[in-house]
Order: C-alpha cells, then sequence, then structure tokens
C-alpha cells in the first residue's frame, strides 16, 4: 500500500469514527431532552392542579372560603299545595236589625279600616238608623246591597284581610308518618320564600286519599296571593354530622365531586365524598377535616381557571 492509499484509508475512518461519535452525542441530547420533556409535562401536570390567587383578586371575584364544620343537617320531605284565605280573616256582614238600607258607603274592591261605615240601615221597627260598620282592616270582597233594598238578614258584604293566609300542603298517605304539627316548613314560589310552621292537619274536604298541612303565610307584602302554587320543605328530622360545607362549595372535577381547599392563597382540588343535604349544607363523609378552609361561593370559577389551565399544558 503506498503512502498515498494510506492517508486516504485512514481520512475516511477518523471521518466515519467522528460520524459515529457525533450521532451517539445527538442520541444522549435527544434521550435527555425526551426525559426532560416528560418530566416538565408531570410537573405541568401536578402544577395544573393548584390556582395561586391573592386576597385581592379573591375579592374582586366574589370568591369567598369558609371553615369545614360539624353541626346539624336538616331532613326534609317535599309537599306541594296552594295559597288559600284564612278563614279568621273573612267575614261576611248583616245588618244587626231588619230594615231598608239607606246609604251603601262602599264597593268590590274597597280598602275599609276597622270602624268604617259600610252601609246605613233605617230599622223596621225603630225607624231610627244605624251603621253597618267594618269588623277589621281589610277588603271588600263581596256586595250585596244597594240604597232602597231590605235587608232581611241576608249577607251584605264580605270583607276579607289577606295580609295573613294558610298554604294548604298535601299530604298523601306515605308522607303522614313524617308529618306533624310544629314542624318547620320553608315555602317557595317563584323567587320568594318564607319560612313558617304546621299550624295543624285537617282530613281532605272531599274525601281524597290524603290530609292537608296547613301553615300561615304572612302575605303583607302581597306576594302570595290566594290560588298560587308552593313548594314547601318540611323539616322532618335532623342528622348530627362531623363534617359539613355549603352546597355551593361542591363542583365536579375529572368525573369526581370535589371542594377547593385553599392555603395560603393556595386553591386545589380535593376529591371528597358526600352525604345528606338540606339544601344549604352538605355531609361531607371523608376528604377534608375540620378547620380546614374551602370555597364556599364561585368555587366554579377556581374549578374554570383549571380547566383553562389544563387545556393549555395539552397543546
Amino acid at each position: 500500500m503506498n503512502k498515498f492509499t494510506q492517508l486516504k484509508t485512514f481520512t475516511i475512518l477518523k471521518v466515519l469514527v467522528l460520524s459515529v461519535t457525533l450521532m451517539m452525542i445527538h442520541g444522549t441530547v435527544s434521550g435527555g431532552d425526551k426525559h426532560a420533556d416528560g418530566d416538565s409535562h408531570e410537573d405541568d401536570k401536578h402544577a395544573g392542579e393548584v390556582i395561586t390567587m391573592s386576597d385581592e383578586t379573591a375579592v374582586q371575584n366574589g370568591i369567598t372560603t369558609t371553615n369545614v364544620i360539624a353541626g346539624d343537617i336538616a331532613l326534609s320531605t317535599t309537599l306541594y299545595g296552594r295559597i288559600s284565605a284564612d278563614p279568621a280573616s273573612l267575614s261576611h256582614i248583616r245588618a244587626r236589625f231588619d230594615g231598608v238600607i239607606k246609604d251603601v258607603k262602599v264597593n268590590i274592591g274597597d280598602t275599609v279600616k276597622k270602624g268604617d261605615i259600610l252601609a246605613v240601615v233605617e230599622s223596621n221597627e225603630s225607624l231610627k238608623s244605624y251603621s253597618i260598620t267594618s269588623p277589621f282592616d281589610g277588603n271588600v270582597i263581596a256586595r250585596h246591597a244597594n240604597n232602597g233594598e231590605l235587608s232581611n238578614g241576608q249577607v251584605l258584604f264580605s270583607l276579607a284581610n289577606y295580609k295573613d293566609v294558610w298554604a294548604q300542603l298535601t299530604v298523601f298517605s306515605q308522607h303522614l308518618g313524617q308529618i306533624e304539627v310544629g314542624q318547620a316548613v320553608e315555602l317557595r314560589h317563584a323567587n320568594f320564600e318564607q319560612l313558617s310552621e304546621i299550624a295543624y292537619l285537617t282530613p281532605s274536604a272531599d274525601s281524597s286519599p290524603h290530609s292537608l298541612a296547613n301553615v300561615t303565610v304572612d302575605n303583607s307584602s302581597g306576594y302570595w296571593p290566594l290560588g298560587t302554587l308552593v313548594k314547601a320543605q318540611v323539616t322532618t328530622a335532623t342528622k348530627a354530622v362531623s363534617h359539613m360545607v355549603p352546597v355551593t362549595a361542591i363542583q365536579e372535577y375529572e368525573d369526581k365531586q370535589v371542594v377547593f381547599v385553599n392555603n395560603d392563597n393556595e386553591y386545589k382540588p380535593r376529591p371528597v365524598q358526600l352525604g345528606v343535604t338540606d339544601g344549604r349544607y352538605i355531609e361531607v363523609i371523608s376528604g377534608i377535616e375540620i378547620g380546614e378552609r374551602v370555597v364556599a361561593t364561585n368555587s366554579y370559577l377556581i374549578k374554570a381557571d383549571l380547566e383553562k389551565s389544563e387545556a393549555g399544558h395539552d397543546h
């Protein structure tokens, strides 16, 4: 082999060695990058489970927190019914003595005060006039009197005071053993709510297979007109629970029921097992401890931030 051939062979070998070396280095770097990328994505995944938010931002977004507490949760039964007149607030008025109706002072729909004159009647016996007055504050809902007519013992006026009305709730046989006088009731219709209690129970007037739970309703606002359909939650028992949170604290996240635990401005989702609820509070069987702070209002905003963060990491 001449000198030129030896030099050519040496050069080729050198190039091959250099190429292999570069490939090994590239492989090592690529492998290292893949591992680093994997670690990065894993870190991102875990980082996405935490939302950091200042107190100022939380206040601006209406996000508040509350402690996990022990307490009593009301167990309730749902009933339905209608608003009806309170019998004690209805009056059908007759003349004390038969005679001629001389002067009618009111008409249907008029508002009257206790003692207001409704009509003047001239007695047949004494020929003296006397006044028929309102027994209470209320409204004239019926009038059967006109000037010149004889009273003849008939009902002349009907008055009603609808500031106090009844909610008559239908109680079917499956609930009869649970419903009692004195139980607390939360009444609802449209956007209105009122707390009251069952005053008494009566059989159905038409012999239907149900009873009526009669609940007093303050209608001074006028928001509970006669005939209105109402929904009622009747508290039938209470359960002492060791852990409970507002129902507004619960969100569904990654197919689990969670609360968002706040610690030093960090909000983390915590899966929880839930129990009974009264519509305001809900029992937490496991997942959180007494004293931990959880998001109570606008918890959906924390959930939305987490989901948005995860969507960004997926890309």
